[in-house]
């Protein structure tokens, strides 16, 4: 989301810079690999520098770091964040995450990152000249600024800015999770039980208004009682305002018994404001028995994602 202080006593420093945000924060690969996410398929966005999430009433949460985004970028500029098509350590994601069960208490590390990031020239050299109408408006003297029209302007190319940077892209997004186990919430038997790598691939079309993304997930048990599973599928996705709704579908074959799942969901996404978030869901889970999907969560992050302009 672009931020300009012109109207604002922090006007003089950040006058230079804005920042980017997005309706969603996404939700801690261990969560997605244990099937207690409100979504099976993530679209890949940019990365908090810090984040919690507590989903269902507080049966599991997860909290998540980004490290390149923990210190401000002053050399990072508009130009050179359009122009990284392979943002890997820009990117970069870890996050730790639990849940509770009846009887057994679960633990998951995981990591996100996005390998490939391609915004079609149209909308790219669109971003630049909005950026340069930024820099016009506030290239005069502290004593002619029209704050009253700025204000007005500023809303006008926020908006506009936020479409195109969610509108002309394709983007290409690596995760992966391990998950142990704890037996009667004991830590001592504390072991892994299943690990997973997956790529979650969004294409938003230019001048369309949904983006579409493609899963492709293997996941393998570190137990031998257990099967190996491939899991693949599509969401679709609206964004409006501060809502983020999202349609999925996925397909899970296992491998071992030769027998297929699948899950249908719908997803809806809040921004309240810059920090928190609210999300929801409901379908239908994998399994053949109590399948029915209902989570809700909150989720919290604090965000240093200034670009120079």
């Amino acid at each position: 989301m672009l931020l300009l202080a012109a109207t604002s006593p922090g006007y003089a420093q950040l006058k230079d810079s804005l920042k980017i945000s997005d309706m969603t924060m996404p939700t801690a690969p261990g969560l997605i690999l244990a099937d207690k996410a409100p979504a099976a398929i993530d679209k890949p966005v940019n990365p908090k520098a810090f984040g919690i999430s507590l989903l269902n009433l507080w049966q599991g949460g997860a909290v998540e770091v980004t490290p390149y985004w923990l210190t401000n970028k002053p050399g990072l500029t508009f130009e050179r964040y359009l122009n990284n098509h392979f943002p890997i350590l820009q990117t970069f994601n870890v996050s730790a995450a639990t849940f509770k069960t009846d009887t057994s208490t679960s633990l998951s590390a995981g990591f996100r990152t996005q390998v490939f990031r391609f915004f079609y020239r149209k909308n790219r050299d669109a971003m630049l000249k909005k950026k340069q109408e930024i820099i016009d408006l506030l290239s005069v003297s502290p004593d002619q600024l029209d704050t009253v029209a700025i204000a007005r302007k500023n809303a006008e190319l926020r908006a506009m800015f936020d479409v195109q940077r969610n509108q002309g892209l394709v983007i290409v997004e690596l995760a992966g999770a391990l998950a142990g186990d704890a037996p009667n919430n004991r830590f001592k038997n504390l072991s892994t039980s299943r690990s997973g790598i997956w790529t979650n691939i969004r294409w938003a079309p230019g001048n369309f208004p949904l983006d579409f993304v493609a899963l492709g997930r293997y996941t393998w048990s570190n137990t031998p009682a257990d099967s190996n599973l491939l899991d693949y599928g599509m969401s679709v996705n609206y964004q409006k305002g501060r809502f983020d709704l999202s349609a999925e579908y996925v397909n899970r074959h296992d491998l071992k018994n030769a027998i297929n799942y699948d899950r249908l969901a719908f997803i809806a996404n809040f921004m309240i404001n810059d920090s928190f978030y609210a999300v929801a869901a409901f379908g239908k889970n994998f399994d053949k028995q109590n399948n029915i999907l209902a989570v809700f969560g909150v989720k919290f992050a604090l965000s240093r994602e200034r670009l120079k302009l």
